[in-house]
């Protein structure tokens, strides 16, 4: 985050309590395979800094012309950045939305 450390404190925390289960020889995966915290977001901007993101999903199947309803659902979503750390509460960088 841009005013604290908790997300990289934290991170390695939860990394080595988690590492206590895998097996010697494992292959961990990297931040894009799937290791790391999920809904986060690096911001290159003034505020910079690794910011925690709050997401919405909507999934729904719209209906065909024939009026059944797809098979597949058409999925959005939408996120916002936390203005304060979940962790300690620090405010976070930026007063822009």
């Amino acid at each position: 985050m841009a005013n604290c450390n908790c997300m990289n404190e934290f991170k390695e925390k939860l990394h080595s309590h988690l590492m206590q289960g895998v097996p010697e020889g494992s292959e961990i995966a990297d931040l894009w395979g799937g290791t790391g915290w999920d809904n986060q977001v690096l911001s290159f901007g003034a505020d910079g800094g690794v910011h925690v993101m709050l997401k919405y999903k909507l999934a729904y199947r719209a209906p065909k012309k024939n009026g059944e309803l797809s098979k597949n659902f058409t999925r959005k979503e939408c996120s916002l950045k936390m203005s304060y750390c979940p962790i300690c509460g620090a405010k976070q960088g930026g007063d822009h939305v």
